[in-house]
């Protein structure tokens, strides 16, 4: 016993508890704002140019990933990001002059708003947009349409690669 009366194996055990808590990295009002952004960030134009949401699925797989890589985080480390979901929220009256929170904003309005923090004098403004921007994108951007988009040929990052057949290959 060590460390108060607390084993080594126990506080092993406790690590590994922390690590297998799955999703509550975010609270709710902090996953819509992260759903807001990630609808913003993966939108597409249309056939006729108008913007597009990305599918459901993406912005689940997006969020959660998040929520998921913030629940196995340190608790002051989910506080800042609580922080930071506020911020975002909170600042489009003062980046883009649109008065109204971010996760109420237009679809354009958000795209106009993201564009505007990831292009600002401020490199915290923008570090705020990449704090939300990086883990999400990589996830949405793993598997599926999202994935074969970028030129990847497999399909998913962790899938196997399909080398061809010596008999495909029509010779030696």
């Amino acid at each position: 016993m060590e460390d108060g009366g607390v084993s080594a194996r126990e506080r092993a055990a406790r690590r590994v508890e922390r690590w297998e808590r799955a999703g509550r990295g975010l609270s709710p009002w902090a996953r819509r704002v992260a759903w807001a952004a990630a609808e913003a960030m993966l939108c597409d134009e249309g056939e006729r140019g108008e913007l597009a949401p990305p599918g459901v699925e993406v912005c689940e797989r997006a969020v959660a990933a998040l929520d998921l890589s913030l629940g196995q985080a340190s608790p002051e480390t989910r506080r800042g990001f609580t922080l930071m979901a506020l911020c975002l929220e909170l600042l489009p009256p003062f980046v883009i002059g649109a008065f109204g929170r971010m996760s109420r904003l237009s679809l354009g309005r958000r795209l106009a708003y993201l564009e505007a923090l990831e292009s600002s004098r401020s490199g915290l403004l923008a570090m705020l947009l990449l704090a939300f921007k990086v883990p999400m994108c990589i996830a949405a951007f793993e598997e599926g349409a999202e994935l074969a988009m970028t030129g990847f040929d497999r399909d998913s990052t962790a899938a196997r690669r399909r080398l061809p057949a010596l008999g495909e290959r029509g010779g030696a």
